[in-house]
């Protein structure tokens, strides 16, 4: 069964960083969360979400658009 709700050392492995850093984003508010009775809980999609946000257009993607 794929979860959709993870808790907070599931969320880390799914973005392949430490819970330290994913402590961080919460600290810095980088990232959605719930708490629920004193427990930090994500759904997938705001993971998902928070890394198309990080995303770097190829070369290709950067030289197609029209910055002007």
């Amino acid at each position: 069964m794929d979860k959709e709700i993870l808790l907070i050392n599931e969320a880390a492995a799914f973005l392949r960083v430490s819970a330290t850093t994913l402590r961080r984003y919460i600290a810095s508010r980088q990232i959605a969360f719930y708490k629920l009775k004193g427990k930090i809980l994500f759904r997938k999609t705001d993971l998902e979400r928070f890394l198309d946000s990080k995303r770097v257009d190829s070369f290709e993607e950067f030289r197609g658009k029209n910055i002007l």
